[in-house]
């Protein structure tokens, strides 16, 4: 979880300061270089005089004069031209220039100033091996960050929404990746398979799931958390696999009815054009309907929930962490079950809970029934709310609020007249109006009512009142509020139902 929080801030970073406009991301550049040119000077001291702090014989005046040398030089030559993801060797060498000519400026006029009485000689080239470094180190560090980081090119035309699986973990894989994301974003790699790659390990971010013969297995497992595949991808010529395995992998993959091609295929991916009745992966149509929300609301409504979420994840630990273990040494490892949801403008992101059944298929690769699945554990942790504490989480990160429509499942979206889009003009919540007024025991239709019903009214005071009739719930189980659901269904012209049908159509 660290591993993947880790890589999601650093992804976040490239995406930041690469998304900045051209002349924000030059600011940036220039202001890093100056700063670093800058504290070389002192540096040079340091290291002359055997890291001992007293031989820093540096004032103010004297890095205001290395501060002015520094923007003019690194100016002249153009260092800020480029971003430091793309940085070239022409780039570099010009920086290795321009730190020359910066050490050979610095030293005559140190040495008009006052003869360069307090500056060892050896300074000047300690200098210049410090600034090179660090004007060049950081194109590297950034070059090697974001060769880890998912593109943001393709940003603006929004996030992958397609679930796809490799197969093989060679160098195919990794061109496979990169021009998935570069060329059609609405693809998503979210798995390979390989009959001799280590499971668990990942190719650019894309994890190792198992083998092609364990197909089946790797397919419920991604169906579980939202991410079944719509496609395969073979990345291996055919002539590398045996021909058993493929034609295996073929017939098990027609029997799900997913396609296979090969790598040669990837550009009719991103041709690709969804169907008027699927699930785009953009924000939402135009939701200029919605009630325009007062700022003051919004900034309160996050600071809230910020604050709320990272005390309720510290005390929550103290329940959070039992019941993993439980979980994890009753119904299995790992403890937590992510799944992909739709956020804030249908935005994809990776909802935590704590796991309430066992995985779908077995050790031995058996599927297991429905009954086999459920656990009293589990059903311990779903009546009490306990396994959507780690949901907090969803919160802190701004993925989520404490209040709000909860986040659906892209089949459930689809079920939705308008595809989810106007429920998601707020972000989703820990809890909502639909779950305090019947949650489960409602129909999908009726849910949509009474999110839309909230977005129209929400304020601070009906946050509260959801929150303080969540806790009431807990304790007493979800009933159905007919007028609630009554009220919500004639607010949007939906087709109305008399109040004593509701819980009927609830069961059905």
């Amino acid at each position: 979880m660290e591993t993947g929080l880790a890589k999601s801030r650093q992804t976040g970073l490239v995406n930041l300061l690469e998304g900045l406009p051209s002349g924000a991301r030059a600011g940036l550049v220039r202001t890093s270089d100056i700063a670093l040119a800058t504290l070389a000077w002192p540096a040079a001291f340091w290291v002359r005089g055997d890291f001992d702090p007293a031989a820093v014989r540096v004032d103010r005046y004297d890095l205001l004069l290395v501060a002015v040398t520094a923007a003019i030089v690194l100016g002249l030559a153009g260092a800020h031209r480029s971003f430091w993801r793309h940085a070239t060797t022409t780039d570099l060498l010009r920086l290795a220039g321009a730190s020359a000519l910066l050490a050979g400026l610095l030293t005559v006029l140190v040495f008009l100033i006052d003869r360069a009485a307090d500056v060892p000689r050896a300074v000047p080239l300690l200098y210049l091996l410090l600034a090179t470094a660090g004007l060049a180190g950081t194109r590297f560090a950034w070059m090697l960050l974001a060769r880890r980081s998912p593109t943001s090119a393709g940003r603006a035309s929004l996030p992958a929404s397609r679930p796809l699986l490799l197969v093989g973990a060679g160098e195919g894989a990794v061109l496979a990746i990169q021009l998935l994301r570069h060329a059609a974003p609405a693809w998503q790699p979210v798995g390979i398979l390989d009959s001799f790659a280590t499971i668990g390990r990942a190719i650019d971010g894309v994890p190792i799931l198992g083998r092609p013969e364990e197909l089946l297995s790797v397919i419920a497992r991604l169906s579980v958390r939202g991410l079944r595949p719509e496609r395969i991808l073979l990345t291996l010529p055919p002539a590398q696999m045996a021909p058993e395995v493929l034609r295996g992998l073929e017939r098990r993959a027609w029997a799900e009815r997913i396609a296979v091609d090969r790598l040669a295929d990837i550009v009719q991916l991103r041709g690709y054009e969804p169907d008027a009745g699927e699930l785009v992966d953009s924000a939402p149509a135009d939701v200029r309907a919605m009630p325009r929300r007062k700022l003051v609301y919004l900034v309160a409504k996050r600071a809230i929930d910020t604050v709320a979420a990272a005390i309720g994840l510290i005390a929550g630990s103290v329940v959070i962490l039992p019941a993993a273990l439980a979980v994890a040494l009753w119904i299995g490892p790992p403890p937590f079950f992510t799944q992909r949801r739709r956020g804030r403008g249908l935005v994809p992101f990776t909802l935590v809970k704590l796991k309430t059944m066992a995985e779908p298929v077995d050790a031995e690769g058996r599927e297991r029934s429905e009954d086999e699945r459920h656990h009293p554990l589990g059903r311990f942790l779903r009546r009490f709310k306990i396994d959507e504490l780690p949901q907090l989480w969803n919160v802190l990160r701004g993925d989520m609020a404490l209040v709000g429509p909860r986040p659906l499942l892209d089949a459930e979206l689809r079920a939705l007249p308008d595809r989810g889009r106007a429920r998601a003009a707020m972000r989703p919540g820990l809890t909502g109006w639909a779950q305090v007024n019947g949650g489960q025991l409602l129909s999908l239709r009726h849910k949509e009512a009474l999110d839309l019903w909230y977005i129209h009214h929400a304020s601070l005071l009906l946050d509260l009142r959801i929150l303080w009739l969540t806790a009431v719930m807990i304790v007493r189980g979800e009933r159905i509020n007919e007028g609630a659901i009554e009220q919500a269904m004639e607010a949007f012209a939906a087709q109305r139902t008399p109040a004593a049908g509701l819980r009927a159509e609830a069961a059905a």
